[in-house]
């Protein structure tokens, strides 16, 4: 245990924050150095020491190797064994006997005086020498007067005086037959060892001598547990065994390090129109492991895909302000956003594949992917996860519960209830009022309480513009441009501004175009010259205004089944109309597999209408006035033609 008082100098942590104590005024405030990014914070001494009774503060000494973020106490005299304790207190006897005759500062003049005089007191035959004492000495000062700096050092495994010239051979020994996945026994191994002894003392003049088999014992048991569970019986279960239950991976601020996983939520939901049920949604969230705090959420039918963890990622970045509008039961806020540090995953697809990459970098964000078979590895999403399936979903009518045997016969499907729109309200309600605000076991704090906290030592970074944002969280790829403008998805894309950039060759080339899956009114064009984006809009807007890609997919699939190759718009209104009443059609299947279809298309319809008005302005902007062009030049595009993505 450390001793200090409050001094210029002083470093110290409040609130897990490193302070130094600049200087210490006549009032008695204190003017205290931030050691992050060097502010200067005021605070008079008497606050200093409530905080320090509130178990706020923690002094650090003079200590230059100590771990400033560890959160484990160290231990006091009382902890050591007895024979320990008899060990450090005689040398502390020594050293203050020191310290009384000749001051605070280690010297070596006159201290054998200062020995004797303790060795008559304590009555002490064995007798330190002066190095002795004047190295315990040393250490006691440059480790701030902490008490069990004067512990006697463990010698290293297999050290020992006695046997030092054979523990070369023992070790050999224990690596080549005990620490190995045959998992040999003791015994087996001790007569190994007295076999491997005898061969090498036949060369010997002075035979070695050969340890006990009760001391061989002692020294297979002094081998650290984790090593030896993990050469016998393999890395993965001596993780498992003796993996830390409780906090986790060690964080200190907010967004540092942010966890994102899937699931299917286990309820039923049926369809608003029909009544009928269209399945398990799935939900994608993105938790901050600092905090607790969920930064966003994607709910709806799309399975884990790229589409789904663009969704969520955005929901996470951008400030809640309008969720209270969308939501009018919640009560409080929900302060999260902005861009993570690191985003921990599994090694799912959707995570390796190249655009998420692409985004992430673009917005500084390190994509860390879990060991195989960890799933630990990102405890606090996939316990979040858990805990809302219990609070929400298997508390409402049509529940699936977490598996066959808690449903028994149970029938989920016709007892289903509760809409998608109704569930979206109640998870969104769940996290924002209850979640938020209930103490978390782990950090015994609220999620909402530790958010603020972190808010106070680091401000969350965001991007430019919201319209940055949807740049960066679109799918990108290649097309060629042409007098058509760009192709994409048997679509063409063209604008005035598109046109000026084909004009800087006489030949087609490639262009870099970023769309947006969910709304394929408009297309991103990269111009490299002026390094920006143009927005292009569709030459047909009647027909892509609220367009995702999944209904343009369907429509092109019913062309192609037909063998029609060019069409026109007016036949393409006719077919998008076609399809929305085929949706209806599966909507009222007895089938949940078709249900659940329709409904997917539904949500990316409504998604693009959403976001319709985010960019209508921008779009009418770059548009083609289609009174200046010759409708007869309007070039039809090939919808059997198929784009990839």
């Amino acid at each position: 245990m450390k001793i200090s008082y409050f001094h210029a100098g002083l470093q110290l942590t409040l609130n897990d924050v490193a302070f130094r104590i600049e200087r210490i005024y006549e009032s008695g405030d204190c003017l205290l150095e931030r050691m992050t990014d060097h502010a200067l914070v005021q605070r008079s001494k008497f606050e200093l020491i409530k905080l320090f009774e509130e178990g706020m503060i923690r002094f650090e000494g003079n200590e230059a190797n100590r771990d400033r973020n560890t959160n484990r106490n160290s231990i006091d005299v009382a902890g050591l064994p007895e024979y320990q304790q008899k060990i450090v207190i005689r040398k502390r006897e020594y050293i203050i006997g020191a310290e009384k005759l000749l001051g605070k500062k280690p010297t070596k003049i006159n201290i054998e005086i200062a020995i004797n005089r303790v060795a008559e007191l304590l009555n002490d035959k064995n007798i330190p020498s002066v190095s002795s004492v004047f190295r315990w000495w040393k250490s006691w000062v440059n480790s701030g007067n902490n008490i069990l700096c004067l512990l006697n050092k463990r010698p290293g495994l297999f050290k020992t005086r006695r046997f030092k010239k054979s523990s070369q051979i023992i070790n050999e020994v224990i690596q080549e037959y005990y620490l190995t996945n045959q998992r040999t026994s003791a015994q087996d191994v001790y007569d190994q060892l007295c076999f491997r002894f005898s061969e090498i003392n036949k060369a010997r003049l002075f035979p070695l001598k050969i340890p006990s088999r009760a001391t061989f014992y002692r020294m297979i048991k002094e081998i650290d547990p984790y090593e030896c569970m993990s050469a016998r019986q393999g890395k993965s279960i001596a993780d498992r065994h003796f993996r830390a239950v409780g906090g986790g991976v060690s964080t200190s601020y907010i967004l540092e390090r942010v966890e994102v996983d899937h699931t299917p939520l286990d309820v039923m939901v049926v369809n608003e129109k029909t009544g009928l049920p269209d399945g398990r949604p799935w939900l994608t969230v993105l938790l901050d492991r600092y905090s607790r705090m969920p930064l966003g959420i994607e709910i709806g039918f799309e399975p884990p895909s790229e589409l789904a963890v663009m969704n969520a990622l955005r929901n996470s970045i951008r400030p809640k302000t309008e969720i209270l509008k969308i939501y009018p039961d919640i009560l409080n806020d929900w302060p999260a956003y902005g861009i993570p540090t690191t985003l921990v995953c599994d090694n799912g697809r959707e995570f390796h594949a190249t655009n998420l990459k692409r985004m992430c970098a673009e917005l500084n964000i390190e994509i860390q992917f879990c060991p195989k078979k960890q799933p630990n590895y990102k405890g606090a999403v996939e316990r979040f996860l858990g805990t809302l399936n219990r609070a929400v979903c298997h508390r409402l009518s049509g529940t699936t519960f977490s598996n066959i045997q808690q449903r028994n016969e149970y029938d989920s499907a016709s007892s289903a209830k509760t809409t998608l729109a109704e569930l979206k309200s109640l998870i969104h309600e769940w996290i924002v009022d209850i979640y938020c605000h209930e103490i978390n076991r782990t950090t015994g704090k609220m999620p909402y309480d530790l958010w603020k906290e972190g808010l106070e030592k680091r401000e969350p970074l965001l991007p430019e513009s919201i319209q940055q944002l949807n740049l960066i969280l679109a799918k990108e790829m290649q097309r060629k441009l042409n007098h058509e403008g760009v192709i994409i998805f048997g679509i063409a894309y063209n604008s005035a501004e598109l046109g000026v950039l084909r004009r800087r060759s006489d030949e087609t080339f490639n262009v870099k175009v970023r769309v947006d899956p969910s709304n394929l009114e408009s297309v991103w064009v990269y111009d490299d010259i002026n390094g920006d984006y143009i927005v292009v809009p569709s030459i047909y807007p009647e027909y892509t205004t609220g367009l995702s890609l999944l209904e343009h997919r369907e429509i092109r699939k019913i062309d192609r089944k037909n063998n029609q190759n060019e069409q026109d718009v007016l036949s393409l209104l006719t077919k998008k109309a076609k399809f929305t009443e085929k949706l209806k059609d599966l909507s009222k299947s007895k089938k949940i597999r078709p249900r659940q279809k329709a409904e997917r298309h539904t949500l990316h319809k409504q998604d693009a209408s959403a976001d319709n008005k985010r960019r209508s302005e921008l779009t009418k902007q770059q548009a083609l006035s289609f009174t200046d062009l010759n409708i007869s030049e309007i070039p039809r595009f090939d919808t059997t033609k198929r784009g990839d993505f």
